[in-house]
């Protein structure tokens, strides 16, 4: 249990955060009633291509983290953070295409002025900064942040799955949902690990 004691403050804010975005993208969308279901979904859809292009670049983080302290991570580390944004990247190709089909995916464009757009961006760039200038615990702190979104990221498809009429959409959510729950299991198998390394 100590290996999140010391990072309490940074998880509580950011799986906060993540899930107040998520219930104002879902409550955002209850306008008319024939349309509640419909804005809902597309609201979600909405989130999760957000959440996989912050994904698709957590090698770029990784490497300019490198270049800035002449220190890498841990292999295990490096080749799961480069699988995780290779996957996203992939992901975000597929949900592009599966979003033509009948019936179409509208992604919403969040506004800037809504607080909780402005929340989200406010922690995106706050954890960008910390990773690219805090010293210390790079490996752990991005690993950490990883266990929340993977999370995230896997609910979220599971919950677009249960309301999805498309087979092909819902078939591909399934798959979404395993495969960024086996990320967060091998994520969070990788802080113990890295903690018990630093203790």
């Amino acid at each position: 249990m100590n290996i999140y004691r010391d990072l309490l403050p940074f998880k509580s804010v950011l799986i906060t955060c993540l899930l107040g975005f998520l219930v104002f993208t879902t409550n955002h969308a209850v306008g008319a009633k024939n349309q509640q279901a419909n804005n809902s979904i597309n609201s979600g859809y909405s989130a999760l291509k957000l959440f996989l292009q912050d994904e698709q670049h957590l090698t770029t983080i990784r490497r300019a983290k490198t270049l800035i302290t002449f220190r890498g991570i841990s292999d295990k580390s490096k080749k799961l953070i480069d699988e995780i944004a290779d996957s996203s990247e992939t992901a975000l190709e597929e949900l592009e295409k599966l979003a033509a089909a009948k019936p179409v995916i509208v992604f919403k464009k969040f506004s800037d002025e809504s607080i909780g757009k402005a929340t989200f961006d406010s922690l995106r760039l706050a954890t960008a900064k910390e990773f690219l200038f805090e010293t210390e615990d790079f490996e752990k702190n991005l690993l950490i942040s990883q266990s929340q979104i993977l999370r995230v990221i896997s609910h979220l498809s599971k919950e677009l799955e249960e309301k999805e009429t498309n087979t092909k959409r819902k078939a591909w959510l399934h798959e979404l949902s395993k495969r960024y729950e086996k990320y967060y299991q091998q994520v969070f198998a990788l802080i113990s690990i890295t903690s018990k390394g630093n203790a």
